[in-house]
């Protein structure tokens, strides 16, 4: 039998994405629904924008692009209500 799984959608994870307007090393952002990234080819950020491409980042990419302020204030305030 195989053990349930912990309920993650509270979590959040960081990935860099990379959109025309947040400039050529992307931008990391927040998404709901786990601890990790797990493939999915697309979603909505903690700041609101959605439907946002995603891909397997490199580490350039981790260092590289700079984390959302925006997705940063979203979470806060999450965590504060």
């Amino acid at each position: 039998m195989e053990a349930a799984k912990p309920d993650e959608s509270g979590y959040h994870y960081w990935l860099p994405v990379f959109l025309p307007s947040q400039g050529p090393h992307g931008t990391r952002h927040a998404f709901k629904g786990g601890r990790k990234w797990d493939g999915r080819s697309a979603g909505t950020t903690a700041c609101g924008i959605g439907d946002v491409p995603m891909a397997e980042p490199s580490e350039i990419d981790w260092i590289m692009a700079p984390t959302c302020l925006a997705c940063t204030s979203a979470l806060v305030e999450e965590q504060q209500r």
